[in-house]
């Protein structure tokens, strides 16, 4: 653009305005937005030299700044600085807003907010992305309602059959139970204070206690093992949108269930070998003499006990899903689920405390009626539904603790997955294709 000289007389003011642009053609295109024209003079017009008769570049448009000499309302005339600061008509400042329709250079379009981020994808019962700690609640409890048949009728089922196992076995057991519960009470009561009846009825409830500790052994873990991996499945299923039938479920995935007995049982092993050699040496130094050093090595012991529980179990908790999920060989399967959990563990260690109280809190609620009926029960010495309840106080607390605990041990593993491997992005990309 040429700059008007000393010798050209400036356009008066009362010059016809130009005429007013044609608007952009397209729906929802900003009006009024200057176009970007090659450098020397060019129009603004795509770019194309003026024509005679149309408005130069420079000379006021509708809603673009006037021709330099051309006063106009609240502009300084011609010859007379601008004030820095002062707006012109129809263009916004710097720090001011824009006027409808006229986007600034660097700031959003119509239609695209700052910070907009689409939604990730949710085929399922939990968003395909890292999860936060509500939504691995949430996923738990959507898991149940998404294929109530698998997450919440197996485990009845597979519970009821092992309480009517747990009670006969209990029940067979009291017998042999009671005569050794008998004599530690009466033993314990040197001073003859408590009388045949009382004496009675307390053996009738630590007898039944424990028969049904001892009768619901292999129920609970065979619904801990087995039972938990195939609600795994369920859960992994769930988060794709998926349901899986039961015979399905078993068909598939029944022999990867069953790997998780022995590395149950081996496991156990291990953790009972540590506490021997970790409670041994209190042991020996009572047993000879040193009751003092000996009863503080067992302290000491037991909060070392404590702690590794702790570890080992944060350590340990998502093998089973990789058990069963992932379909290596058992070796490689507890390897890399020890892997997976490196640098999460206090993540997993929180998330599984709280679940874990919740968890007792409700057993507590449904536990504790049945404790006081238990109670009623043993003063009648009718050992049979003393046992009886009893086992069905545990095997309710077992139902709650499968139903609720599992889901969350699975998407604690396909957070972490998505976390440290992108998982999301197969996820979503099987999601898409299932579509």
């Amino acid at each position: 653009m040429s700059q008007p000289t000393g010798d050209q007389t400036p356009e008066r003011p009362d010059q016809e305005p130009a005429p007013e642009p044609t608007p952009p053609a397209g729906w929802g295109e900003p009006q009024g937005t200057p176009g970007y024209g090659p450098a020397g003079g060019t129009s603004s017009q795509g770019g194309q030299p003026p024509q005679n008769g149309q408005p130069q570049y420079g000379q006021p448009q509708y809603g673009q700044p006037p021709q330099y000499g051309q006063p106009q309302y609240g502009q300084p005339q011609y010859g007379q600085p601008p004030q820095y600061g002062q707006p012109q008509y129809g263009q916004p400042q710097y720090g001011q807003p824009p006027q409808y329709g006229q986007p600034q250079y660097g700031q959003p379009q119509y239609g695209a907010p700052v910070g907009y981020r689409p939604a990730p994808l949710q085929p399922g019962i939990v968003p395909l992305r890292p999860l936060g700690l509500g939504e691995i609640y949430d996923g738990a409890f959507r898991s149940i309602r998404h294929n109530p048949r698998v997450m919440f009728g197996l485990p009845v089922l597979v519970v009821a059959i092992g309480s009517v196992l747990a009670i006969l076995i209990s029940y067979a057991l009291m017998p042999l139970i009671r005569p050794f519960i008998g004599d530690l009470f009466a033993g314990l009561d040197s001073s003859g204070e408590l009388t045949g009846q009382s004496l009675d009825q307390m053996t009738n409830i630590y007898v039944s206690s424990i028969g049904a500790g001892v009768g619901t052994l292999p129920m609970s873990f065979v619904a801990n093992t087995v039972l938990t991996g195939l609600l795994t499945v369920s859960v992994s299923r769930s988060v794709l949108g998926q349901r899986v039938a039961l015979g399905d479920l078993w068909r598939s995935y029944g022999k990867r269930a069953l790997l998780l007995i022995p590395y149950s049982v081996l496991l156990g092993l291990l953790q009972l070998a540590a506490y021997a050699v970790v409670l041994a040496p209190g042991f020996v130094l009572i047993g000879t003499g040193n009751e003092g050093a000996g009863v503080l090595m067992l302290v000491v012991g037991v909060l070392l006990l404590v702690v590794g529980t702790f570890w080992l179990v944060v350590r340990t908790m998502l093998i089973p899903p990789a058990i069963v999920l992932e379909g290596q060989p058992l070796w490689t399967s507890v390897k890399r689920g020890w892997v997976l959990s490196r640098g999460y563990f206090w993540r997993l260690l929180g998330i599984y405390a709280l679940a874990g109280i919740i968890v007792w809190f409700i057993q507590q609620v449904i536990s504790v009626p049945l404790a006081i009926v238990m109670m009623i029960a043993a003063f009648s010495d009718s050992g049979l539904l003393t046992v009886t309840l009893n086992v069905l106080a545990q095997a309710l607390a077992l139902i709650i603790t499968l139903t609720f605990l599992a889901p969350v041990v699975a998407l604690l593993y396909v957070d972490v997955r998505m976390r440290a491997e992108g998982l999301d992005i197969e996820l979503a990309r099987a999601a898409e294709a299932a579509a």
